[in-house]
């Protein structure tokens, strides 16, 4: 694998397996963080409706002078945008500020679980732009094995992804078993688990071994483990260094990674849904 390496969707799309994560990504420092990443390699830009950034995502992609098709952007629908109707009116507001006529892979951001038919139809409204070719892929974002067999159950289109928290700090491995079935690919937000366990003994001991930094080695594992990561950053040296990180781990490695998992889930909220 490369920066260059791509995963197969269900629906036979390519997408990076390694983008630039923008959530908390605001004004120039977005800009310049868009710009700077596929000016040195990056090919997907992950960002969202409720991350307030698409204009500066959007700004940043077409500052790079990169060709729309050589580069992949993910947006999602927001938690307030869910229902048929306002789920294509905001959908189309985002290709506006992103200055695109499409994206490459649309998402719920989260389920709503105390009102499921808001987000089957917000589904029903993705399947339908899709089919117009405004978006080349569909999935969703946050969501359970529960969730997911509810929503296919209810119409027949399989999400093309997942997008998750998913680090060797919560090591969601049921999940993605089960995506990994049903042909869902996991998507990783905060793979490096918003660096607060960095200075752990086994992150460091890995991290020595290979010559790279803790970081580098959570990113790694998340490909070994056949995710798409997508780390978060506005600093040039850490977008930088996050591309370093296509190296083997032995089984050893990841093993003694795999046992770093402690459930520990950083992102909750009041949309979480209340199996978590």
């Amino acid at each position: 694998m490369d920066l260059t390496s791509t995963i197969t969707l269900n629906n036979g799309i390519k997408i990076p397996r390694l983008g630039l994560g923008t959530w908390l990504s605001n004004g120039k420092a977005c800009e310049h963080a868009v710009t700077f990443a596929l000016d040195h390699g990056y090919t997907l830009i992950d960002t969202a409706q409720a991350y307030e950034n698409e204009k500066q995502v959007g700004r940043g992609w077409k500052a790079s002078g990169k060709a729309r098709e050589a580069i992949s952007i993910t947006t999602k629908i927001g938690n307030t945008n869910q229902g048929y109707n306002r789920a294509k009116r905001s959908f189309e507001k985002s290709l506006k500020n992103l200055q695109t006529d499409y994206v490459d892979l649309l998402l719920i951001h989260w389920p709503n679980s105390r009102k499921f038919n808001e987000t089957v139809e917000t589904w029903r409204a993705m399947v339908g732009l899709q089919e117009a070719g405004l978006c080349r892929a569909i999935g969703v974002s946050n969501f359970t094995i529960p969730l997911l067999e509810e929503l296919y159950r209810q119409i027949d289109v399989v999400p093309a992804a997942n997008q998750v928290e998913f680090h060797p700090f919560l090591y969601q491995k049921e999940l993605l078993v089960y995506c990994q079935e049903h042909q869902i690919q996991i998507e990783a937000y905060s793979p490096l688990a918003r660096v607060k366990f960095l200075d752990n003994p086994v992150l460091e001991t890995v991290a020595q071994k290979h010559g790279k930094s803790p970081a580098q080695v959570m990113l790694a594992w998340g490909l070994h483990r056949q995710l798409v990561v997508i780390p978060k950053s506005t600093h040039e040296t850490r977008i930088l260094e996050n591309t370093d990180v296509f190296f083997a781990l032995d089984e050893a490695d990841l093993t003694a990674l795999d046992r770093l998992d402690r459930g520990y889930r950083l992102v909750k909220g009041a949309w979480a849904p209340p199996t978590w």
